[in-house]
């Protein structure tokens, strides 16, 4: 039986801190939160999709390595200066690269991680050694499902890679009382992503596990994150949209992760009676803290 490749991953996290009593977590006044959440990202990412893995023999104790699908994790965390955390993260060296990214405002540093996942791409692509997927990860998005590329993979497979599958957000239960899952991109000023959802009145549907799974482009296409398969690499190296700063989406931050993929493709998300089939987890708990009381479990 011939062997599957072992796939291969190219990440850029954008990263920063600078202590302070801003909205966002990363000019918060306590650093421990982020910490908390990069610290997790790096580990789920490697725990999930990385190498190498064993299974412990019992009878004769012994550990034996163990070929689980598990491949190439190429991690770049991207940042500005001295403005973040990884002085404290020394137990996690060797599971990241650190990137240095100049930029002349801070809120551009997401427009400088693209260029990076542009260049190493293309770089891979030279040498003969592409990468399976490309992604671009805000620092607190954390991955918890094995199956979330082959996911894509399926999705791109059904419908093409002009349609790129953006996941849900979710914040999760914390303390008793709490929803189990928070869906926390819900319905939002859709003006603002009117002119690139030319797919809303089509129906987006597949079997996953015999099961049916819903797709719908609704206003609010932001993840916080973007994944791209080869072909959608290639696609988004060669549109014009890469690394050019343009923050008319909400904002900045939300600009560099969103509006290049907007502008390049067509974005869907599992709609809210499928939600669960694509998650990524928000590392924070302040999209709950807007709301004065959740409902109880």
């Amino acid at each position: 039986m011939r062997a599957t490749p072992l796939m291969r991953l190219l990440l850029a996290v954008v990263h920063y801190f600078k202590p302070g009593n801003g909205r966002h977590g990363s000019l918060a006044a306590d650093p421990q939160p982020r910490i908390d959440a990069l610290k997790r990202l790096i580990l789920q990412i490697h725990r999930l999709y990385g190498q190498p893995a064993a299974v412990l023999n019992h009878c004769d104790r012994r550990v034996d390595g163990v070929e689980d699908g598990g491949g190439l994790v190429d991690l770049r965390v991207c940042v500005r200066g001295d403005c973040h955390v990884l002085d404290h993260l020394d137990e996690l060296k060797g599971l990241f690269q650190p990137i240095a990214c100049e930029t002349e405002d801070p809120r551009w540093l997401g427009f400088a991680a693209q260029n990076v996942l542009v260049q190493a791409h293309q770089q891979a692509e030279a040498s003969g050694q592409p990468y399976d997927y490309i992604a671009y990860l805000e620092d607190d998005i954390i991955l918890t499902d094995a199956d979330f590329f082959l996911k894509l993979r399926l999705f791109s497979r059904t419908f093409g890679n002009q349609y790129l599958l953006m996941p849900n957000r979710i914040e999760t239960l914390e303390v008793q009382g709490q929803l189990r899952r928070f869906y926390i991109d819900g319905h939002y000023n859709p003006a603002v992503s009117s002119q690139y959802r030319q797919s809303i009145d089509l129906n987006f549907s597949m079997q996953h596990l015999g099961e049916w799974v819903q797709f719908e482009q609704p206003s609010n296409l932001h993840s916080g994150c973007f994944f791209l398969n080869r072909d959608q690499a290639h696609l988004f190296a060669a549109s014009g949209h890469a690394a050019v700063v343009d923050t008319s989406f909400h904002g900045p931050l939300e600009s560099a992760a969103t509006l290049a993929m907007l502008k390049t493709f067509q974005l869907l998300k599992p709609a809210p009676s499928s939600g669960r089939f694509l998650t990524v987890e928000h590392g924070g708990r302040n999209f709950m803290g807007l709301v004065p009381s959740l409902p109880h479990g």
